[in-house]
């Protein structure tokens, strides 16, 4: 029977060659879009779930509160926080702290820099790193070690074995490679190839950095014991940050960090899909995986619908076929099995020319969006059983239906011609199935033109300075360089092929950031702002091509313009006995607009000759006299909201170079570039990047998000599409004989194009009315997430449903007009 089954159902894919391919072509490639989406969602959510007891770490997040300034979470603390925390939690089982800085490393004429991670010895606890070479638990506790990945540990000592090697460090330290471990998988967001320990003598500053409660600088990590829940231990560990975070002085008075910072734990397991700033790798938002996820519904569900319109409409033409076979004995069981078993088999062989595409497309999307995404129908039982489920799910769906319908026809009305089998119900269902069809076709055009609309406004949004042409040179790491950073400027800008160079110790496109507070003369101590501090040099504007709205720039012969700190405001420096408490350094000081209105100025005027005071570290202050405004600026995406910035010049805290170079000759100018750092520093490679590459990046996940979703919002409307056509062709072909009727009549090749384009117009006006008030309100949820954003135009919604017209007018109209042109007397003989 199962045989017979089979053999018929054959017999109709041939017979029904136009019908079979368009159900299968649109049902496989509406299933490989549904896999390609599945995979990178399940990429998402996988990510560190193979870390030992991953369920029991977390890491330790701040919220900051800063005056003046919108509420931030960023996954770093201060260091002194993680070492306060020992002991003072008997639910935490390990506690580890971690920091990064960038060091030269040197092995023979091997020169290179590396990003190196600094840790606590219990990091490696955590985290079971697989090694390689050494001994994992205890490699970070040899403060002399250095621990590499097994591509670093090959760039610089080949297959030979590492452990024990010597790397040079800075030109100074010499460490032994205590560990090298196995690359790390691509799910996870640690993200490092050397670690090192937090007590190394290579790590910079380390002192200052363990005593510096403002700073915002490590990663801190805890596992917690078996059973200890994660929300109770978050209560106690805000209670106790009311009482180990400290007090600090500022132009203010005395400020409690505990009303600015509030931390939290994070699981480890929710890190890639909570992305927050300076994260070691940009996760992807939940509400991102929702997206797709529902993206990969939405295109099935219209490959879905194709199928069983076609198959509700191919079936009609078989009542003949059913009444025949209920004369001759078959059973209304047999003939409901017979119809999805076909339809099931149908299913089935889109499924493998699914399996087909997916194998063929799977390195170029995985290189598209930046990871290793595997697929193996066979070796992957879950997803395998998930998309036999479904497929089987959508035949069954596309043959009860029909089944049903036709074996409750009366076998002798349809033998004797009184009906056809095609009852009003089933033609009123596949316009239904077409309505929501286009209405989720047409909400997927509004929301592509939406998200592409705001990745264009972002890319093309007026940044406040000119991002063309600029290369910032970096990698000024000891205390000793920072003091060349203007040395090496000066010597940049002599060369023909520079327009200007600036030393600074700000540099768009990163998340760096550093903040104090401020205070206006005759104002409570209670009225406290937090700036952002902007060091820079005399020729930053210019260099950046910033714009001055009020005022006037630096003037490097005004002895008053810039800051003269005292040898004990130096990086290192001790505060004497005796210092007033109240010691001050004047200078002048560029505000940008936000800064201007958040002191409360009428105008960017009026705030020209104001003074103010800002924290300037060791309980000293800033006493700063405004002398200019410059235009606001987004150094940072356009998700961020800008934040009052103050400019100052202090070359203390330089510490890197922007460089302006002319366009007809850029080679030689980064030549020159690098030319200038190795007078200066011929032992340490240079570290440069054009600016706008910069900017760029941060906005690649948001363009790779964007083309991904147009790319599948694209083939959900080729499917339906490619339905819509089915079903023209069926449409014609059963009113053959009306369009030769009419012809005769006198209807010309237009009016029958018209007759067959209205009937398809209907629905998709119809889709139109249900898809925009869904269109409007997800895409308006969606941008708020950004601070700044394109408004929602009527004429995108108007647009799409234009578009969906044209596309179901040029599909039906095609077929249209080739059936209107055949000779009536073929279609008079039409049965």
């Amino acid at each position: 029977m199962f045989r017979n089954y089979v053999t018929v159902a054959l017999r109709n894919l041939v017979k029904h060659r136009l019908y079979s391919a368009i159900n299968i072509v649109g049902l496989a490639v509406g299933l490989a879009a549904c896999i390609l989406i599945l995979l990178f969602v399940r990429n998402e959510l996988t990510f560190d779930r193979h870390i030992a007891d991953a369920e029991r770490v977390y890491q330790v997040i701040m919220r900051a509160q800063l005056p003046g300034r919108p509420a931030d979470t960023v996954a770093n603390t201060q260091l002194p926080m993680g070492d306060a925390m020992k002991g003072a939690f008997p639910e935490v089982e390990l506690r580890a702290a971690m920091v990064q800085q960038n060091m030269t490393f040197r092995t023979g004429e091997k020169l290179f820099s590396e990003t190196v991670f600094a840790a606590d010895p219990e990091f490696l606890q955590i985290f079971d790193l697989p090694f390689l070479e050494g001994d994992r638990p205890t490699a970070l506790e040899d403060r002399s070690g250095i621990i590499l990945s097994e591509e670093v540990a090959r760039k610089y000592f080949g297959d030979e074995p590492a452990l024990g090697r010597v790397i040079t460090v800075d030109g100074q330290h010499d460490l032994r490679v205590s560990g090298v471990f196995k690359k790390l998988p691509p799910n996870t967001h640690l993200q490092f190839d050397v670690l090192a320990p937090i007590g190394s003598p290579a790590v910079r500053n380390l002192e200052q950095t363990r005593a510096n409660w403002g700073a915002i600088s490590s990663t801190t990590y805890v596992k917690l014991k078996p059973g200890v829940d994660a929300a109770d231990f978050n209560q106690r560990f805000l209670a106790w940050s009311k009482t180990a975070f400290p007090e600090i002085r500022s132009p203010n008075g005395i400020v409690k960090l505990s009303d600015i910072f509030t931390p939290s734990i994070r699981p480890l397991l929710s890190i890639n899909t909570d992305p927050i700033a300076t994260s070691m790798r940009q996760g992807t938002a939940m509400t991102e995986i929702y997206t797709f996820s529902a993206v990969a519904v939405l295109v099935l569900a219209i490959a879905s619908i194709n199928f069983m319109n076609l198959a509700t409409a191919r079936a009609t033409q078989r009542a003949r076929e059913v009444s025949v076979r209920k004369v001759v004995g078959a059973s209304r069981a047999q003939l409901v099995t017979q119809f999805v078993s076909e339809s099931v088999l149908l299913t089935l062989v889109g499924l493998v020319l699914a399996v087909a595409l997916v194998e063929l497309v799977l390195p170029a999307y995985s290189a598209f969006l930046g990871k290793e995404l595997s697929f193996n129908f066979l070796s992957d039982p879950g997803l395998a059983a998930i998309l036999l489920g479904l497929t089987v799910l959508v035949g069954i769906a596309g043959g009860t239906y029909p089944a049903f319908f036709l074996s409750g026809f009366k076998p002798a009305a349809v033998l004797k011609g009184a009906s056809s089998g095609v009852g009003g119900g089933s033609g009123r269902l596949r316009m239904t199935l077409v309505v929501v069809q286009f209405a989720i076709s047409i909400a997927l055009m509004v929301a592509t033109a939406i998200v592409y609309g705001q990745f264009l406004y972002a890319q093309n949004k007026d940044l406040g300075f000119d991002k063309e042409n600029l290369v910032v040179l970096e990698g000024f790491s000891t205390r000793a360089m920072r003091e060349k950073a203007r040395s090496v400027a000066e010597l940049i800008a002599k060369d023909p092929r520079v327009a200007a160079a600036s030393a600074t110790a700000i540099t768009p496109g990163t998340f760096d950031e550093n903040n104090t507070n401020v205070r206006m003369p005759g104002r409570g101590s209670s009225e406290l702002l937090v700036v952002r501090n902007e060091p820079v040099d005399f020729d930053f504007f210019d260099t950046m091509g910033m714009k001055l709205v009020a005022g006037r720039m630096f003037d490097r012969n005004r002895g008053t313009d810039y800051v003269t700190r005292p040898e004990w405001m130096r990086p290192g420096g001790q505060r004497p006995a005796g210092t007033p408490e109240d010691f001050q350094m004047p200078a002048a000081v560029i505000l940008n607009e936000t800064a201007v209105k958040r002191l409360g100025f009428a105008s960017n005027e009026a705030a020209l000759g104001q003074t103010y005071l800002a924290g300037a570290g060791q309980g000293a202050s800033y006493n700063f006299t405004i002398i200019g405004v410059v235009q606001d600026f987004h150094f940072r995406s356009v998700r961020d909201p800008i934040a009052p910035a103050q400019f100052y010049v202090d070359p203390v805290q330089f510490d890197a170079v922007a460089v302006r170079v002319k366009p007809g000759d850029v080679p030689g100018a980064l030549a020159a570039i690098d030319n200038a750092w190795k007078q200066f520093f011929p032992d340490t490679p240079a570290q440069r990047v054009f600016l706008d590459d910069r900017i760029q990046q941060l906005y690649d996940q948001e363009r790779q998000m964007a083309t991904m979703f147009a790319a599948f919002a694209g083939l959900a409307i080729i499917i339906a599409c490619l339905g819509l056509f089915g079903l023209a062709s069926f449409t014609a072909e059963r009113r053959t004989k009306e369009i030769g009727l009419r012809k005769v009549l006198g209807a010309s090749v237009p009016d029958i194009v018209r007759l067959l384009v209205w009937q398809f117009s209907k629905p998709v006006l119809v889709a139109n009315l249900i898809a925009w008030p869904i269109a409007w309100y997800g895409m308006g949820h969606w941008l708020q997430g950004f601070t700044y954003r394109i408004d929602m135009n009527p004429a995108l919604f108007l647009g799409a449903g234009v578009v969906a017209l044209a596309i179901a007018w040029l599909t039906v109209g095609l077929h249209a007009a080739k059936v209107a042109q055949a000779k009536p007397i073929k279609a008079l003989r039409y049965e």
